[in-house]
């Protein structure tokens, strides 16, 4: 005969596990809102991809889960504009001072147009460019 070792749950032991289920429930149903409430302002934005993003999540910490994922979002794309601004600011007053970087007549080709540019000056030497007249064609 097999024992059953079981005891039912005390009152207080019931209220506690009714609490926590409604504690489950409550935050259920504040992440389906927040979640629809994001997609209706941010539909553009991968959820997924932002979940995986380290940075997004520090700059939430505890706050995620407990304020809307939306203002969350636009804080830290606020945040993170401006520090960009500052960036592209700072890299423009550097370019105004600076004396120059050591580059051929200040012409700077990407990696594709050094290809086609040197491939342009081994098949016609006699009408070999620079960096510069290639940009400036």
């Amino acid at each position: 005969m097999v024992q059953d070792n079981t005891m039912p749950a005390s009152a207080g032991e019931t209220g506690v596990l009714e609490e926590i289920a409604e504690e489950k429930r409550a935050r259920l149903a504040f992440a389906m809102r927040d979640l629809d409430e994001f997609l209706a302002r941010h539909g553009d934005v991968d959820v997924e991809r932002l979940m995986g993003n380290a940075r997004f999540l520090r700059f939430c910490g505890s706050r995620m889960g407990r304020e809307c994922l939306a203002d969350l979002y636009d804080d830290f794309t606020s945040l993170i504009g401006d520090a960009g601004a500052a960036a592209v600011a700072r890299f423009e007053s550097r370019s105004a001072r600076s004396t120059g970087g050591g580059t051929a007549g200040g012409a700077l080709l990407s990696p594709a147009q050094k290809i086609v540019l040197d491939a342009w000056n081994a098949e016609h030497p006699e009408m070999a460019m620079t960096a510069k007249e290639f940009l400036g064609r």
